[in-house]
Formats: C-alpha cells, structure tokens, sequence
C-alpha cells in the first residue's frame, strides 16, 4: 500500500515538474518585440517611478512590492538574450547597478548593462508574466491579477458556505483584509501566493483529497513565489480542512493537520531542491551551491538582532487594535451565547496559529529584512484565532436572539 501511495506522488511530483519547464519553454517562445513594446508602454505610464510606493494608504504595510515586480518584467524582457536552458533556469536580466526599477529604464533604452543571473528560484511567475505581456501591458495585467484574485474569493467564500456555513469564509477573508489584501491584488509577486492559496482552498472545500492537494500547492507555491508569504498557502487551506472535518475526533484531525502539512512541506521542499540540481546540470553555474549558501543565510538571525526580533517584526504590522477589538466582541458573544462542548471544536485551530511564527523564526533573516510583506501570513493565524474564538458561541442562539428583539 505504501508503495503504490509513493509512486502516486512520484508521477504527481514528475507531472508538475513537466509541466513547470513546459510554461518555461512556452514564455521563453514568446515574440520578444511584442513583449518589449508592452514594458515600454508601462514604463510610458510612469508606474516604476519608485520600488516601494505607498497603495492608496501611506503605511508600511501599503507598500507594494515594484521591486520585485521590475526585476520580474527585466527577466521578462531579457529571457532570450541567452540560450534556452541559461534562459529559463538562470534568468537574465540586465543591471547598471541601480535599483530594478531603473534598471529596468535602462536595459529598455538600450544602455549598456551588466547580465545578472537569479537561478536559484524557480520564476514561475515571470513566465507567466512574459506569457501576458504578448497581448497586454503590465497596467492591464495587474487589472487582470485582480479580477481573477476576487473571482477565487467569492468562489471559495460561496464553496465553504455551502459546505459549513458562513463563519468560516469571513473568518478567512477578515484575516485577509487585516493583511491589507487589496496591495497583493495589484502585485505579480505578491499575488502569487495570494492566488495559489486560493487555489488551495477552494480545492480542500471541494473534498479533494488533501494529502494531493497540499503536495500540489507546496510544489506551486515553490514554482511561483519569491518567499514573500508561503506560509499563507499551507495555513489557509489547512483552515479550511480543519472546518470541514469539525466533527471528526481531535486525534483524527491532529492526524490530518501533521500528514498534509507534510506533505506541503515535501512539494515545496522537493521542487526547490530538484530546480538546483537541473540548473546545475544543464548551465555553466553551480545553483546548488548558490542556493545552499543562501538558505543558510536567510534562515541566520541578522548581526544584534535576534529571531525574536524577527518574529516582533512582523507582528507590529498587524493593526491590533481592530483585531483586538473584534475578539473582544467575539469574547462578549462566547460569555452570553456560550456553546456547549465549544472549546473542544477551537483546539484544533490553535497549532495553526503558530505557523508563521514558526517560519518567522527559522527565516530570521529574510523575515526581519521583509517583514513589510512577510507579515501578511498572519492571516492564517487571525483566520484561525477568529475561528477558534467563533467555535466558543451558539451562533444559533446569537441568531434567534436578534430575530427576536426585530420583532
């Protein structure tokens, strides 16, 4: 059984994998002509005048991330200018020594530039984006990113309330809205994960087989991002599932959480690491050694600041004060609406909470330099407070009790 169980994931895993340098070759195809009229069309608009803009709020957590999403259009632009295997395992692109978004200007009008090399992640998201750019300008695909991120909301919010009710949806997209989601609708980089976890839930709340499931999403979500949030599309759909499974046995639930949570843990791991051993076989650089070197560095702790820094870091940028005040009425709720046996429903919620914390502490480094955008996977741990909490009332009794004092 185990067997037949091992070589079901390893065709999964050798699908996606297929998949992912099919996308590759695909976007490195493209007609760079168009491409490159659609990046000098966006630089026309004035969208790249800084790498972190303020959206809409000016906050550090509304700074949207043109950083990443300039050296995401230069590798796009620059993805031919090397054969096929340097260009889709390396990802060129070109620098004057200045920040992306002027690096990007320049490698557009033509300066001359330094080639840059960035093999140690997979890129998904700047094939797909190269892919876009063909028919559309970057303005029009972040117009683009989110239509398709509200569809996937409304999509799961209706899924999960068909399935166990409205709590569950809005406990998830409260804590959405707290992570400022609005700034990661209108980012490639930043949307990816937003996306992918999406996907994720609305695959659990559909009753797909969640060990499958959460390989596939941690594999995507190692194709895709740029370690902006991860945590988000490992923890939102275990949200979910654990909702879904509420009238299961704790040690049964415990059981589901530890194995699909391994399982991401395997797809994310797996697809980084065979991505540096097939650009170290078919290039002329050692990514395996690139990407050793810098996991050791990201997950060290900065010089005088310590991990718990780090974890600090990313939990100031979360506007407590709102949150605070929602769990107090929660709190209110729980004391005059108490629901019998409550308590035992919310335990399995509280090992989510920690997950990110989790990861803030061993990517000490990466979490403490990024939190502007790490912070944001402290929604699985809101979604999962929030829903403890909601576990503890009578939601039926709160209900009835309003309909009455209507009358």
């Amino acid at each position: 059984m185990a067997g037949r169980y091992i070589l079901k994931f390893i065709g999964i895993f050798s699908a996606l994998l297929l998949t992912y340098v099919v996308i590759a070759i695909g976007s490195y195809c493209m007609p760079d002509s168009n491409v490159r009229r659609h990046i000098e069309r966006t630089l026309q608009h004035g969208d790249f005048q800084s790498d972190q803009p303020r959206a809409i709020i000016p906050r550090t957590q509304c700074r949207m991330d043109n950083f990443s999403d300039a050296l995401i259009l230069n590798q796009a632009c620059n993805l031919r200018s090397e054969p096929l295997m340097d260009g889709i395992m390396l990802l060129p692109r070109k620098t004057v020594g200045g920040l992306p978004h002027e690096d990007l200007r320049a490698c557009v009008d033509g300066t001359m530039c330094e080639t840059l090399h960035y093999g140690r992640y997979w890129h998904g998201g700047t094939f797909l984006t190269r892919i876009l750019l063909v028919f559309a300008d970057f303005q029009s695909i972040r117009f683009i990113l989110y239509i398709l991120s509200s569809i996937l909301m409304m999509l799961c919010g209706v899924t999960l309330w068909r399935r166990v009710g409205w709590v569950c949806p809005v406990a998830i997209l409260l804590s959405l809205l707290f992570s400022y989601l609005f700034v990661m609708q209108f980012s490639v980089q930043l949307s990816m994960v937003l996306l992918v976890a999406l996907a994720g839930v609305m695959a659990v709340a559909h009753g797909s087989n969640p060990l499958v499931t959460l390989f596939i999403v941690g594999s995507a979500t190692a194709y895709l991002d740029l370690l902006t949030a991860p945590m988000l599309t490992l923890g939102l759909p275990l949200v979910a599932l654990v909702e879904l499974k509420s009238d299961d046995p704790f040690r049964h639930k415990t059981k589901t959480i530890s194995l699909t949570t391994l399982m991401w843990v395997i797809g994310y791991g797996a697809t980084w690491g065979i991505k540096w051993v097939i650009a170290s076989l078919f290039t002329h650089e050692n990514v395996v050694a690139d990407g050793m070197s810098n996991l050791l560095n990201r997950s060290s702790a900065l010089d005088g600041v310590s991990r718990w820094q780090s974890v600090l870091a990313n939990v100031e940028l979360l506007p407590w004060k709102y949150i605070v005040a929602l769990l107090v009425v929660m709190s209110l709720l729980a004391m005059i609406f108490r629901r019998a046996g409550g308590w035992k429903k919310s335990l399995p919620y509280l090992p989510l909470v920690l997950i990110p914390y989790v990861w803030y502490f061993f990517a000490a480094n990466h979490s403490y330099l990024h939190c502007w955008f790490t912070f944001r996977a402290q929604a699985v741990s809101l979604s999962a407070i929030i829903l403890a909490f909601a576990s503890l009332v009578d939601w039926q009794r709160v209900a009835h009790f309003f309909k009455i004092s209507d009358q």
